[in-house]
């Protein structure tokens, strides 16, 4: 059944039925000017429908927002709702695109309302977004929020939701190209990881036809991982440490959403069973915020922490809207929004980069015992990355992206971008990894 340019909320969440377009267009026409009552099965898509001869709800919307509510989607039998009538210049001109009122979009955020890529990230994007548009584009959360990131870039591709955050690792299969901060080495602080990919989608992947689905709005990047264990087992450049991250701490769904207490109890359980069936300790890949929340580190413990600065992976999301939704979007307010966003968007997480700073400090202040990662390590890491990165290569030769031209242009720029780490520890050479060597 096709989904009107409204964007129909999931079953069961429906007040009413949705008709398909051949059964909305075949009901009585609707008189504009006067008012119509709601029926069973009408939708603002459907009676724009039988009113203008178009899917141009926005301004049956706009002129009952009082009625309705927030969310174009619930309108309910029964309701008496004003017709304005519309030239034929306006139903042309703003057909899936409106030329004027507010549109409210549904915005899906899958992390818990305070913690950092809310309130210090996406809360504030979105709220620009309304200011450079005069109010004309204004989000909403949806009636039910689904925390479930590996859930988000479904409920955007089947318009349950206009907008959402893509943790980019749900990703994997489908977009191979957004996987490069995942591996040892490829990212860095979140400003710098964010910056760094969006200008790599810009100069190379914005070319070719690879994200389709949704509207790409830019990225968003949490601080890199580091290496936590117990300081009776330093460690070394030659154990192949990449390997050996003990338990994967469901961060992003987990720490954030179900909240520290339950993490930290799945953690110790975990860590008692892994302590039962080996001798050596275990070891973590966490940012620092994670390492305190879960109980990894405390004043008490004889973990210490391993820096890497670019990290043995970096976490990135997606921002996206669904095509129907960018569409409803007028040129004008398009052009405002994407000002706003890309990596204007990026520079956001630099708010993620001073969040997780702040727990270093306190840790740092509480007794942590940090090292630096030398330079055999960080090679040992760099060249950690070879075979996953033989799967980026194919996936970019097959958009016909020059792999190796577009991975020295991705590396540069982190290190060009070093300034934005809070931090810093000895530099590698980037130029020195195999895949821009050719020894691979």
């Amino acid at each position: 059944m096709k989904k009107f340019a409204a964007g129909l909320v999931a079953c069961a969440l429906a007040l009413v039925p949705s008709f398909g377009v051949a059964q909305q267009a075949s009901a009585p026409q609707i008189q504009c000017g006067q008012p119509h009552t709601v029926g069973r099965g009408d939708t603002l898509s459907g009676i724009s429908l039988r009113a203008y001869g178009s899917l141009l709800y926005q301004p049956i919307y706009t002129a009952n927002v009082a009625t309705i509510g927030a969310n174009p989607d619930r309108i309910q039998v029964g309701q008496r709702l004003t017709i304005p009538c519309l030239t034929a210049t306006e139903v042309a001109a703003g057909d899936g695109a409106p030329v004027q009122g507010q549109l409210t979009l549904t915005f899906n955020k899958a992390s818990a309302p305070p913690f950092i890529i809310n309130s210090g990230i996406v809360d504030k994007y979105l709220a620009e977004i309304t200011e450079v548009t005069e109010g004309r584009v204004t989000f909403v959360d949806p009636e039910v929020v689904n925390r479930d990131h590996a859930a988000q870039f479904g409920m955007v591709t089947s318009g349950q939701v206009d907008g959402a955050y893509v943790l980019n690792q749900y990703l994997a299969a489908s977009h191979p190209l957004l996987q490069l901060p995942m591996e040892p080495m490829f990212g860095g602080s979140a400003e710098q990881t964010a910056v760094s990919l969006w200008r790599l989608h810009s100069r190379y992947l914005a070319n070719t036809n690879y994200f389709p689905e949704a509207k790409l709005l830019g990225f968003i990047a949490s601080p890199a991982a580091h290496i936590w264990r117990d300081s009776a087992q330093p460690v070394t450049a030659d154990e192949g440490i990449a390997t050996k991250n003990t338990y994967d701490v469901p961060y992003f769904s987990g720490l954030d959403t179900r909240g520290p207490a339950k993490m930290r109890a799945e953690v110790a359980a975990s860590i008692a069973n892994y302590n039962a069936q080996n001798s050596e300790p275990p070891t973590f890949f966490l940012a620092h915020g994670a390492a305190i929340a879960l109980g990894i580190w405390d004043e008490t413990s004889s973990v210490e922490v391993m820096e890497v600065d670019n990290g043995l992976y970096t976490p990135t999301f997606s921002v996206v809207l669904s095509n129907d939704a960018w569409a409803q979007i007028s040129p004008r307010d398009q052009r405002a929004i994407l000002e706003v966003s890309g990596e204007a968007l990026a520079n956001r997480s630099a708010a993620w980069d001073a969040f997780d700073n702040s727990f270093r400090s306190k840790m740092l202040e509480l007794g942590l015992v940090f090292k630096k990662a030398d330079k055999a390590l960080l090679d040992d890491l760099f060249l950690s990355s070879m075979d996953d990165l033989k799967t980026w290569t194919t996936a970019a030769n097959g958009l016909g992206i020059p792999p190796i031209e577009a991975l020295k242009f991705y590396l540069s720029n982190l290190h060009s971008l070093k300034d934005r780490l809070i931090y810093r520890a000895p530099e590698v050479d980037v130029a020195q990894h195999p895949f821009i060597t050719g020894d691979r």
